[in-house]
Formats: structure tokens, sequence, C-alpha cells
């Protein structure tokens, strides 16, 4: 064990609280697994399937395994199996039969959960199993969804509309996640939208719109709002989302009297599932059977018919007993969690959120509140976060940034040594003093409200623990940033609802700092929807706290404890953003009491609302390698009695290669090197984030695991020394091995402290600085009043196209006698807009076109179509298209450009949107390149594109794109293709583009080059959008059928000169 006195010795920053939840593994780890021979796998296979509780676990777990493995009970059905699948079968049977006794993480029956408090005296009395099974959650979801799709079922239930749902521009969305999906919003839906606006019964809904549209029969009004709530544009009293007790009653209530005989199979269901949990773990096999024949006997005709899929049945395993973890244990837990947080750099964790709040003041200032509806509105507000669709949830940014490099350099020298002595890098207090003098953070920051970390406890007997002989292994679960979390959808089965209620409001009802002294927080439970319905099996907790947030969730609107998101404020405050309750000012913290992963199961908006709880400068994070972590080897990291990292290592590329080689000898050879060359022990653990099993490179099967893991499709996992091999560490609990998760709470700050608000941001209280004076620009300018009018259009991408199509050419149509040239293209600032640029008089642009582009504009903020107008100065890049004498050519040029892509877009709503974008990117540069005169265009492309990994988009396009990119015939076959005679005309009769070609084509071949290319880019612009990918794309087709062409060309002039 470390020496007490190697332990960082800081002062408190944290105490434990509890309930301490317990995650322990259903099998003892010293226990002899049978062996199996991968030459003769059917045998040793037998043998550990024999197991009951192993047997019983495999079938929750997997059904396809649990097929396999009953094929493997005779000869027939091994030979039927054959040896390919039968190996397969026999390894993934003993990674789950090694993960029943390794692995404490929860799952199935391989392992449990039980609770544990601080206490003078270690105790472990773990008591027999019991097992909890309810349906799962995407099966519950899809047979709720077909039973609504019954008239009769829907008038027996309420409705509300979903509070994710949003208005813009005359139609109804609803987005989650990455979907979007919009009706029209017709009267009929606004009389939806108004009369739902909180929870009403279907039937007196439909009995509404019947009478307010008389013309509309009650049977059409009742497919239409079936047609909303199929697609989650309403939610029903029986939408599953918390699935227990009041939801399936409910849903029992609503089938008595439409289809009663559902109902009956459903109450089977619910009492099959009663008598399944009355029979010890293992020894379930006939209830379990019974109670599969149940479900399937309910499920949706043609889904999930497969017998042999994944059970549709979510279980847990609850360990009743007595576990008493001595408060020395606690002590250790708090001084490690204290050293982590004091060498904790700032705005390692949650970055962007930094950058959120500086746009935010810079929007807002520091003295307004926004609602939270209008803010993340990309058009309204400031949107989310751009990062949420580009990188996971809480993604570092630090180690490659500057700032870190003296925390990089420090940790790089300690793991050196480390590494060179063959030792440990150990935490000593003079260490974290060095960590945390090169982290740059301010050291007297308040810690973390709460959080809770999860460890597993190493410890010869519950003697030794209470002598302090013990060890603290850091969990591939480190925990969760709000304390309970890990524990919360255990919270029923393990009878833990009211501890986790003090906990939440224990660890959350203290507020931020800049607000009023003795401020009471609201602290309130996000309730949301996953976006893969599977997910709602980990989001099953009990109502914890008197508040709560629904995030499209049913819910009862008319309480004032439920908190409708878009209403609640958000305000700046000194190292955050705050959340505020709209009528009474008080601060709110979300709370979200489950390990959901929020980047890709939770609808946006609840990140966000989590996020905002979150994100500070500093996070608690756990142990950085600070980019370090891609090394072969990397030591085993102590803190006091915690072993934060274990020793680890990476298969290298020479491993892959020995493993990928055909026969053994190449295996063997590349294996023994590499544990020679790395020092690699017998024992080991293959690990995929927190699945885990040991093996022993000394057992042939356990090489041939081994190297199965190396060949797979994708091999993702690292390796790590196995601190419990044959049982090491684990009797003070039977063996098992066993982890505690502690929730945390960090310490107050002292009374009178303050942290002084640092940013460059105006305050709004402060009076604007006034306007800098405008200064001659190094080219051509033209400034709002002059000749040109420059408008911005403030959109998100997916707008575009109904603006561009739609809307501006009624502007135009208002205008176009007014201007004697206009275009437009699509820009990011970094914001997506539209930017539209208007020439003429002065004094017409200002009287007139001005106006009328502003009523417009009005018009289309107010609908949501647009976020807003904004007008700027236009600075011609004249030196991108010829000079300064060609300017007025290229411009009028780019109105033709311009008109062309509003009648392509017009037309790609029709049969022209089958054809594949990049081909009529390439149709559209042949367009503009033939238009500009009689030239060799052809050869202009062959020179400057080359190939590129882009031309197998042209090969995989190739007969429609030859067929259409004609030379000498491109405007034509674009106007045939996109079924649009104007387009054809416009660029066959208008003279500007022939008037432009006569003067770029005779300049010199740079400037002429720049400026074709230019023009080629800004074609893609405005039709496409920013997208570089497929801008590449669609040059690649270009030259692609160019080539074929002059190709095919050569060809027939050398057939006819033979002739």
């Amino acid at each position: 064990m470390a020496p007490e006195s190697e332990a960082h010795q800081a002062s408190p920053a944290f105490e434990v609280r509890e309930p301490v939840l317990v995650r322990m593994a259903s099998r003892p780890r010293g226990a002899v697994l049978p062996t199996v021979d991968a030459a003769q796998p059917v045998t040793g296979a037998r043998r550990l399937a024999a197991d009951p509780l192993l047997g019983q676990a495999v079938r929750v777990a997997s059904g396809s395994l649990a097929h396999s493995l009953a094929g493997l009970t005779s000869d027939e059905g091994a030979t039927a199996l054959g040896r390919k699948r039968t190996l397969s079968a026999a390894r993934t049977l003993t990674r789950y039969a090694r993960r029943a006794a390794a692995r404490p993480t929860p799952f199935g029956l391989f392992a449990g959960v039980g609770t544990a408090r601080f206490g003078s005296a270690a105790k472990a009395e773990p008591g027999t199993g019991e097992v909890a099974v309810r349906l799962d959650g995407a099966w519950l979801c899809r047979r709720v969804l077909a039973w609504l799709a019954e008239p009769s079922v829907r008038r027996r239930v309420d409705v509300v509309l979903n509070d994710l749902c949003f208005l813009r521009d005359g139609r109804l969305y609803l987005r989650s996640g990455g979907q979007e999906q919009s009706v029209r919003d017709n009267a009929l839906v606004g009389a939806v939208r108004e009369r739902a606006r909180t929870l009403v019964p279907y039937a007196d809904l439909l009995g509404f719109l019947t009478e307010r549209f008389p013309a509309l029969d009650a049977e059409r009004v009742d497919r239409q709002l079936a047609g909303l709530l199929q697609h989650g544009f309403l939610l029903t009293s029986i939408t599953p989302h918390r699935i227990d007790t009041a939801l399936l009653d409910g849903i029992e209530a609503a089938l008595d009297g439409a289809l009663p005989d559902d109902a009956q199979a459903l109450r089977d269901i619910r009492a099959a599932c009663a008598r399944h949990q009355q029979d010890p773990p293992g020894q379930g096999g006939d209830s379990w059977r019974r109670l599969l024949d149940e479900v399937r006997r309910l499920d949706v005709p043609g889904k999930d018919g497969d017998a042999h899929a994944r059970p549709p049945l979510h279980v847990d395993l609850h360990i009743p007993g007595e576990f008493v973890v001595p408060d020395s244990v606690g002590r250790e837990v708090c001084r490690y969690a204290a050293a982590i947080w004091a060498i904790t750099p700032e705005w390692t964790t949650l970055a962007y959120m930094r950058d959120y709040r500086e746009r935010f003041i810079e929007r807002y200032g520091t003295a307004c509140a926004v609602p939270l509806g209008e803010l993340v509105d990309p058009h309204r507000g400031l949107g989310l976060p751009p990062e949420y669709g580009a990188q996971p949830a809480y993604a570092r940014s630090g180690p490659g940034d500057e700032a870190d490099g003296p925390r990089r350099a420090m940790i790089g020298e300690l793991l050196q040594e480390a590494v060179l002595s063959g030792g440990d890098l150990v935490l000593t207090d003079d260490v974290v003093r060095r960590l945390a003098e090169v982290a740059g953070h301010d050291p007297g920051a308040a810690p973390p409200r709460g959080l809770e970390l999860c460890f597993q406890v190493l410890s010869e007997s519950t003697a030794a623990l209470d002598r302090g002989d013990f060890r603290l292994l850091g969990s591939p679960h480190t925990g969760a940033w709000t304390a309970g979390a890990t524990a919360g959808r255990f919270a029923a089965a393990a009878g833990l609802t009211g501890e986790l209620s003090r906990l939440a409001a224990d660890t959350a009802d203290t507020a931020d700092s800049g607000a009023a002294p003795g401020e009471a927080v609201i602290t309130a439970q996000v309730e949301l929807m996953p976006r893969e319905p599977r997910g709602l099996n980990i989001v099953q907790v009990p109502r914890l706290l008197p508040y709560r947030i629904p995030v499209g969730v049913p819910d009862d609107r008319d309480d004032p404890r439920c908190l409708d998101w878009r209403s609640l404020l958000v305000a700046a405050g000194s190292d955050g953003l705050r959340l505020l309750h709209p009528v009474s000012g008080r601060q709110v913290r979300p709370v979200l009491p489950h390990m959901l992963a929020l980047d890709t199961q939770a609808p946006p908006v609840a990140r966000f609302l989590m996020d905002l709880a979150t994100a500070r400068p500093r996070v608690w994070a756990g142990w950085d390698w600070a980019g370090h972590d891609t090394l072969p080897y990397l030591p085993r990291v102590r803190c006091g009695r915690v072993v934060a990292m274990p020793r680890r290592w990476l298969p290298g590329r020479r491993l892959r290669d020995a493993a990928r080689a055909k026969g053994a000898e190449v295996w063997e050879q590349g294996l023994d090197a590499w544990r020679r060359r790395l020092a690699v022990p017998d024992r080991l653990q293959i690990a995929r984030h927190d699945q885990m099993y040991p093996v022993d490179l000394r057992d042939r099967w356990d090489r041939d695991l081994l190297r199965a893991e190396l060949t797979a499709a994708h091999p993702q996992f690292v390796l790590y020394e196995d601190l419990t091999a044959d049982g090491a560490g684990l009797g003070w609990n039977g063996g098992h091995s066993t982890e505690i998760v502690v929730p945390l709470a960090g310490t107050r700050r002292p009374a009178g402290r303050t942290t002084p608000e640092r940013t460059t941001a105006r305050s709004a209280a402060e009076p604007a600085p006034a306007a800098p004076p405008v200064r001659p620009a190094p080219t051509r300018f033209h400034l709002p009043g002059e000749d040109w009018l420059f408008a911005k259009w403030y959109a998100e991408p997916s707008a575009h196209e109904a603006l561009l199509a739609d809307h501006l050419p009624a502007v135009l149509a208002e205008v176009e006698d007014e201007i004697d040239r206009w275009f437009f293209l699509r820009y990011q600032d970094p914001d997506p807009h539209l930017r539209l640029r208007f020439h003429g008089d002065p004094g017409v642009l200002h009287g007139r076109v001005l106006p009328a582009l502003s009523r417009a504009s009005r018009a289309l903020v107010e609908s949501g179509a647009l976020r807003t107008m904004t007008l700027d100065a236009y600075r011609p890049e004249s030196d991108r298209y010829g000079g300064e004498a060609l300017q007025e050519a290229a411009e009028r040029f780019f109105r033709t450009d311009s008109l062309s892509a509003l009648v392509q877009l017009r037309a790609l709503r029709g049969v022209a949107r089958q054809l594949p974008a990049a081909v009529l990117a390439g149709l559209g540069h042949a367009v503009l390149l033939e238009s500009l005169g009689d030239w060799d265009w052809c050869g202009w492309v062959d020179r400057m594109f080359t190939k590129t990994a882009e031309h197998e988009v042209y090969q995989r396009h190739r007969a429609v794109a030859d067929r259409l990119i004609r030379l000498g015939q491109a405007v034509s076959s674009a106007a045939e293709a996109l079924g649009a005679p104007s387009l054809g005309t416009l660029w066959s009769e208008s003279p500007e583009p022939r008037a432009y070609g006569r003067l770029i084509l005779s300049a010199p071949q740079a400037d002429r080059d720049e400026a074709l290319l230019s023009l080629l880019h800004m074609r893609h612009n405005r039709l496409f959008g920013i997208d570089r990918v497929a801008e590449a794309q669609g040059y690649a087709v270009l030259r692609g059928a160019v080539r074929t062409h002059v190709g095919r060309r050569r060809h027939e002039s050398g057939s006819g000169s033979g002739r």
C-alpha cells in the first residue's frame, strides 16, 4: 500500500455524502472457469454454458448467443452450427463468463447493485440477488405507437403539443437530435397548437376541431391528428417516458374499452414479470421463457419477429444485504478528489461554453436575461453551440492548446521518470503543488457543488479495511458531475428514492456567485425522451425533486412546478451562464439523475440545460495525460491509496499485423516480441471503455481471445494490468469484484470572498463607445446610402432554400425597375447568412428599394423565416475578377448567375431533385464556362483540374454525367434536365455572360484563371452553399465528363481520318 505521506494533504475541498452505491459482480473472481480448446471448442463451451447463473444471464443479455448455445447441447446442433460460429460463440461466452466475475458494471444478471453507508467498522454481507424485470423501452414505444394508430385507443388518452416544436415561416417544425420534420401551420394545425398547449383529452380536442371546422368531417380531422401524433408533434398520456406502474395502468385503462384482448395480454405480461422476479438468479429459466412468450404474443406484427433477437425485456439485479465502508475510505476519496481538483486547468472541459458565453455577452450584455426558447433559436437568438454537431459531449481542447504547454511538459517529464525507473507516477504533495502552479488557474475558485466518483475497493478482508490496508482502483466509469446519477436508474429496485432526493437537493441548493445573497435555488429534474427508444432503459428514474423541466415528454404544464424550458431565462454570471425562473427571478439549477449519453442520445436542448448547469472555468474531470495518452505504454498513476490509472498498453501495428498473419507461428512470435519490448505481464484486462474481461497470456485460449480482438473489423481496445488476478484484493467481499460510487459535495467558499468579473465585454449599463471614423480602404467600397445597397439576411443554412426560392423573388419583383443590377451569395461571419447586393441611384435605393426590402424582412423575421437583416459596406473583390476595369461587367454576370440559381432552386423541388448533386454541380459549371463565348473551355478544364480522390464520384454517376454534360449543348441540356426552359433562355439570350467573357478571356492567363475559378466557386456557393467537399466533387464530375467527351472526339476523329 502507498505510504500515507505520499498522498496529497490538501485542505478539504470535498465532503462525502450518502447513499453510496455498491456495484458488484455476480460471481466471485477466484472461481476456476472451464477452459476452451480452440481446436475442439464444443466441449469447453458446453461446460461453461452448464453454469445455471451464466446460462440465465446469457439468455437475458443475448438471444442470438442463447440460440447458438442451445444448438451446442447436441452433436447434431453443433454440426449444424459449424466450426466458425461455434468458435465465435465460445469466445463470446468466455468473455461473458469472465465479465461476470471481473466486471462490476451492472448489466442484466452479470452484476448487480446494492447500497452502503460509511461507518467506523467495515462490513460486507451481501444477500441473495433479487431480479427486477420490466418491458424494454424500445419495445414498449413501438407497441404504444401501434396502439395509438387505433382511433378507439386515441380517444381514451390525453394529448399535449411537443415542447420541441417551433414555428418558422408558416410551418411547424419538430427537431429532435439530428432529425427535423415539419408540417404546414395551417388553420387546423394552429388550432391544435392553441388547444393542446396543455394536456387535453384527445376526444375533446377532436370535438373542438370538428366544431371549429365544420367543412371537415370528424374522420378526416382524426386522421390529421393521428399523423401529428405518429410523428411526435403530439405527445400522449401513454407515451412511454417513465415506465412505471402509473404508465402501465394508464395504458391498460386506454386499452380496456378499445382493445380488451390487448389489455388482458398486457396484464398477463405484468403478472409474468412478477412471477419471474420471485425466482432467484439462475433459477428462473422456465418463468423467463413463459414471460418471453407472453411478450412475443403482443409484438407489433412484422416487427422484431425474430425469436433470437435481443429480448424485449430489461433486467436489473439488486444485491440486498449490509455494506459498511470505513470512514477512512471516504477520507481517502476526498483527498484524491481535492488533489485532482488542484491540478485541473481551466477550460480543458466544455471549452465551447466559454466561447458561447462570450458570444452571449457580446450580443446581450451582462444585464440582460433572454428566454431560453429564443436564445437557442438560430434565427432569433444565438442558436445552440455549433460544436454540438461536430464533437462529442465534454470533449477536451486542452492538450493541443498553447496555454497548456507547461502542464503538458511537466506531465511528460513525470511520465518519463516513471518509465525509466520502472515505477509509478506518484502524485505526492510536491507533485500536486507543481502541477497546480503550471495549471494557471485561480486556486481560490470554489469546487463543484457536487459530483460522484467510482472506485473498486481492494483489500484482503474487512479487518484489513478497518486498519487502513486497502487500495482504491479508479474505475473506467469515472463517475458523474451529478451526485447520484449512477444510482438513478436503480432507485426503485434498490429502494433509494428518498435518499437520492435528499442528495440531489443537498448538492444543488446554493446559488452561483453573482446571485443575490441567501437566494434559494430551484433545483429541477430534467426529464427527457432519448433519441433512440432503447435509451429509455437508462432514464428510468423516479421523480426526485419537486420541480421538473420536461423536454420532449408529456407533462401537465398547468402545474407551477412543471417548468417550461422555453420560458426559463438565461443571463450572464461571473463565471458562466445562469438559468433564472421567469416569474420569481430565482436561479434554476437543472439536475439530470442518470447516465444517458447527452451528446448522442439526448435532445440538444437537454444537453444545453446541463451544460449551463455544469460549465465553469474549471470542471472536475479526473486524471489527464495531457496528450501523452497515445504512447504504447503508460505507467500506473497513484495518489495516496488511490490507483488513479493502472498500467496501460496499446496494441501496436506490429502486433496487429502478426495477429492478421496466416498460421499460428507468426502470431505467437509477434505476441512474444511485443511482450518483450514493452514488458507486458501475463495477466491483463482487455478493455473497451468500461467493458473489460481478464486474460492470462500463458494460456493458449486466452492468446486466441486476444488475437480475435486484434483481427476484429475495428479493433478499439486497450490493455490494463490485472490488479485483481486470482481474486487478489477481493477478499473483503467474498471474492466478488466490487465498486463503490461515492457522492461528494464541494465545500463552500469562505464567506466574504468574491471573484471579480474578468471579461472584455462591455456592460449593458456602460455607454457605447463612439464609432471609429471611416477610413479609406485599400480597395473601393460602398457604404449604405450610396450606389450599392448591401443587406444581410441571417438564417441557418436549412432555411436558405426557402428564402431564395420563395421570398427573394417576391422582393425582386417589387424593386427590379428601381435597380440596374443585383446579385447574392451565401456567407458565414461566422453566422450563416445571405448577402444581397443591389445597385442603382442612391436616392432610389434609399427611398424605395430599402423600404421594400425592410418590409419584406420584417415579415420574415416575425414569421421565424429569418433571424434578422443588417446593412453593411460593400467592398468589391475586383482583384479576383480581372481588376477594377472589369468589375461592372463581372457584377452584371453575377446577376445572371444569381437568377440562374433561383430558377434551379425552384426546379430542384421537382423531379430534378433525383439527380445527383455532384452531377448538377458539374453541369452548372459547364453551362457557365460555355456561356462566356467560343473558346476552348474543355482544354482549360483539363489543364486546371487534376484527378483526385473525388474522381470516384464521377465514376459512380458516369452514365448520367456523360449524358447531361454535352459539349456545345450544356445550356439546353441543363434546361431539359431541370425541366426549366427559362434557364435556357436566361443563359442563351442574356448578353452579360458573353460581354464579361470577351473581357476576361483576353486577360493575362493568371488573371483569367483566377477569375474563372472564382466564378465557378461562387456558382457552387449560390446554388449549394458552403461545402468544400461537395464543391470538389462537382469539379471532379466536370473534369471526368470533359475528358470522356474529348477522348471520344479524338477517337472518332482518328477513326475518320483512317478511312
